[in-house]
């Protein structure tokens, strides 16, 4: 990665065009048009992307940061989550004691007040649950895809090395069933010379 305080622009031109070639651009034409956005914003949009992720282009490895990040921040939602579920927990045992005692005896108007309150309380934060749990379930499809393409790299990778080992282990044995023969061929004429 470039250290960003060395590197400075030498002007700072109102416009300026960026070449790619007929393809590219029909390519970037659609998805801009799919996603909404025009093929300048798309540019800067992946600029600021690269430089908050650090992502390096030239980088032959695979870079997981990227994804741990993501993991970090979905086991900090998982906390929330749980956090809010137990507060749920006491509302729906607050409601239920509530309710006990509704059946029991005719309710004060601040128990009724409180209820509601809570009981609309409990409402806003199971909507903000869906919420969260529908982002959860989309960041985990997102990163499924990725786990799921990042698997077949593997498998083709462990394919080609067991094909060259292969081949190695093939060579092998050929090399050495011909030094086998070789020798015993060797033997052999010698051998017949000798009993002459």
């Amino acid at each position: 990665m470039t250290d960003k305080v060395t590197i400075q622009p030498k002007s700072k031109p109102e416009k300026t065009t960026i070449s790619i070639s007929g393809e590219t651009s029909e390519r970037l034409e659609i998805y801009c048009r799919a996603n909404g956005i025009l093929r300048k914003e798309f540019v800067s949009l992946a600029l600021e992307y690269f430089e908050r992720t650090g992502f390096d282009l030239k980088s032959n490895a695979l870079d997981y940061s990227p994804l741990e990040k993501i993991i970090g921040e979905l086991n900090e939602v998982k906390a929330t989550m749980q956090t809010s579920n137990e507060g749920t927990e006491a509302i729906r045992q607050l409601l239920q004691a509530v309710r006990e005692q509704t059946a029991k005896q005719l309710p004060a108007p601040e128990l009724i007040a409180k209820a509601a309150e809570e009981k609309v309380r409990a409402e806003m934060r199971a909507e903000e649950q869906v919420k969260e749990l529908q982002v959860l379930q989309e960041e985990n499809d997102r990163l499924r895809n990725e786990i799921k393409v990042l698997q077949e790299y593997k498998e083709k990778a462990h394919r080609e090395l067991c094909r060259v080992r292969d081949e190695q282990k093939t060579f092998g044995k050929i090399k050495v069933k011909t030094e086998f023969l070789s020798s015993t061929y060797k033997c052999n004429f010698l051998g017949a010379d000798n009993k002459q």
